[in-house]
This record gives structure tokens, sequence and C-alpha cells, in this order.
């Protein structure tokens, strides 16, 4: 299994050691976020990889996307040090505005906003959703997750229950352009199945999700969640299979052909419809319909 939680010595090296001008910097500026990959972390800005940093037996590598430079007057260095690296952020991000104003991505942006306001922002410690992680790939057990987040309800008696909490999988998809073809809604929810299969497989992925979120909020990057608290465990149940579906355009009939194929009892695992809070990103068990509920006011 793709691992994503760090080593000891990698978590130190944020923590207290010579990538703590990087955390720093993520943890002044919301539009940074900071992802595990086990072996390797990336920093993302407007939901492209800004750095990539990377453990090499205990020397650490910062790098640079420089196709991101082709938009831009700007040529920047595509390996440098942690302490050069959070230096130069403006000018990196400036290189990235550059290339998203032509090459945009906006599914990705969105993601990267609603991590934002779940885990970081005014209303973090009042949604119902912690984002754990971004990006989840293991080709190996058709596993593609847009986001995988800790369901942990904001009530007073339940924050104090830290075992036991349910595991969500987020599938977003920005416009109605997104709905279909080889990356549709049943495409995902056919390999959520394959997925779920492996019990084995699943529970080591629990354990490392787990262990991510703990890591996120020692590094400070979870809001409102004492580090006591946050050493986390799932239930054997299965994950929430959660779809956002994001500016889908409320006159058109795509969405609602698009889910009347999908047969929720087909399917070993709850499937629900984000919907907003009076427009906006927070994430609430309120707010989370279950996709048969959704059909008649498609």
């Amino acid at each position: 299994m793709k691992r994503r939680s760090l080593t000891p010595s990698f978590l130190a090296a944020f923590q207290r050691g010579e990538l703590q001008p990087l955390l720093a910097a993520v943890q002044s500026d919301d539009t940074l976020c900071l992802e595990l990959r086990g072996h390797s972390v990336n920093l993302y800005y407007r939901g492209g990889s800004l750095f990539r940093i990377s453990d090499k037996g205990g020397t650490f590598i910062v790098e640079f996307d420089t196709r991101y430079c082709a938009y831009s007057a700007l040529r920047l260095e595509p390996v440098l040090s942690a302490s050069q690296a959070a230096r130069m952020i403006p000018q990196y991000k400036q290189v990235m505005d550059d290339w998203f104003h032509v090459h945009p991505k906006y599914e990705r942006e969105f993601q990267q906003i609603i991590l934002r306001e779940n885990n970081r922002g005014k209303i973090a410690r009042g949604t119902d959703y912690y984002i754990a992680d971004i990006e989840y790939a293991d080709a190996a057990r058709h596993a593609r997750f847009d986001m995988v987040a800790v369901k942990w309800p904001s009530n007073p008696s339940a924050r104090r229950v830290a075992k036991g909490l349910s595991l969500a999988l987020l599938e977003v998809k920005y416009g109605d352009l997104a709905l279909g073809g080889s990356s549709g809604v049943e495409k995902h929810l056919q390999d959520f199945s394959y997925f779920l299969q492996d019990t084995d497989y699943v529970a080591e992925f629990k354990q490392d999700m787990a262990q991510v979120f703990h890591q996120k909020c020692m590094l400070g990057l979870i809001d409102g969640i004492q580090e006591k608290s946050s050493a986390i465990s799932f239930s054997d149940a299965p994950p929430e299979i959660i779809f956002v579906f994001a500016n889908h355009k409320p006159g058109s009939q795509k969405l609602r052909q698009v889910l009347e194929r999908v047969d929720p009892a087909a399917y070993p695992f709850p499937i629900y419809i984000a919907s907003a809070s009076s427009m906006g990103y927070g994430l609430y068990c309120e707010t989370m319909r279950p996709l048969e509920q959704c059909l008649p006011t498609l």
C-alpha cells in the first residue's frame, strides 16, 4: 500500500529542522496547503504543486516544475533549499498565476478551497468534516480520490470521542462537462466498489489516513483540534462516498440524467451529494443528502 504518513525524521524536519521555514510559510498563508506523500510532500497553490519536497535518505530536496515558467518573464530555479523556497514563494506564485491564467485548474482550485475552509478557515471548528488528504492515487487498487475526509461531527459530545470515526471519500466535479465520460460518476462508483473489496487494504488505508490526520494536527495544519484529541481511529463501517458537484447549471438536465442511471442499492456504501450551507464551502452532516433523495429536486 502507498503510505502517505511521514517518517518520524521527515516530520521532525518540518517541526524543528531545516524544513521549518516552509512549514511556517504555509501556516501564515492560507492560499497554500501542505499534503503528505510518504517519502515526499507537496506544497500546493491554486490546485497546482508549487514545491515538491523529497526525503532522499535524510537529505531533503525542494523541487519546482519549471514548465510553469512558460508564460512568465521570470526564470526560476528548479531545485533550491528550504530557506530559499520559503523566501521566494511570492515569485514562484506569480509564475503559477501566469500559467493558470492560460491553463486554469478550476476543479483542483475549488478542491483546495474546500480543504482550507474545513481545515483552517474561520468556520473550520464548526464543520463536521476535516480533509485528511487530497489527490490520493493508487493505480493497483483503482483508487483515485479527490479528497479523503474525517467525519467528526462538531457537537461537543461527538468531539470528545476520537475513536471509531467515519471516513469519507469525496469526488469533486466542476461544471456539467465533467459529469460523464471515462471519469464520470458511474466509473467512480465502480472504482470505489473495487477498492473496498480488499478489506485488509482498506484497514491499512484507514490506519494510514488516521496517522496523516494526526501528523497534520501536529504540524498545525488543522484548526481547533487539540493534539491530545488528534490520535483518531476509524470504525469498520464502509466509508461514505460524497460527490461535490460544483457550479452545476440548474437548468441543465445532464446531472439528473447521470444520477438516474445509478442504483444506490447496488453499492455497499452510502452515497451522498454535498450541498452548500447558504452558499459556502463548509461540509456539514445536515447538508449531505442521500443520492436517492436528490433526484426529485434536480
